[in-house]
């Protein structure tokens, strides 16, 4: 009896593990409405061109790193950062920046490690364009990650986030005006 136990036991055993690997894959509902919320407060301060609450949402140890291996303080990287999003900014359309946060699509890398793309467009007076911006789960919060594929095949973001190699982007589509 008792070995009849023990093998049902162990034959249970992989089924246990296999679930509590599918539940790992599975982003909760709270998350899903965090990363809503980032969406959301991205997008009004896109359209107000405030750009400091953007900064403040990248990844700090992404910024930790950065300025050290530049031989900057974060404080420094951060206005360098603010400079570049600000002449980016003055080339959009009235509200030529958005996320879609209502089309967002969530997946796993193969060590189970979640992710989310954001369908996202750029106006500007020359051109439209839409892509995947990756959002990545860190900290126990969500980083929306600007500059897609070229930030996440940046050296320092891919040995801090080695995870981000098996985050495939769709192509950039441009649509000429």
């Amino acid at each position: 009896m008792i070995k009849k136990i023990i093998g049902l036991f162990l034959v249970a055993l992989p089924v246990f593990a296999l679930a509590g690997q599918a539940q790992a894959l599975m982003v909760s509902d709270l998350q899903k409405k965090e990363l809503a919320l980032l969406v959301t407060q991205i997008n009004n301060a896109a359209a107000r061109k405030d750009t400091a609450p953007i900064i403040a949402m990248m990844p700090e140890r992404l910024y930790q790193e950065m300025a050290r291996r530049l031989h900057l303080s974060e404080q420094a990287l951060q206005a360098d950062f603010r400079r570049s999003l600000n002449e980016q900014f003055a080339h959009l359309a009235g509200s030529g920046y958005r996320l879609d946060g209502h089309a967002i699509h969530y997946a796993a890398t193969p060590d189970g490690r979640f992710y989310a793309l954001v369908p996202t467009r750029v106006e500007t007076d020359k051109a439209v364009m839409e892509f995947m911006t990756p959002a990545i789960y860190d900290n126990t919060k969500w980083h929306l990650i600007y500059g897609g594929q070229k930030t996440m095949q940046n050296p320092v973001f891919a040995e801090i986030y080695p995870y981000s190699a098996d985050i495939v982007l769709p192509a950039v589509k441009i649509i000429a005006k």
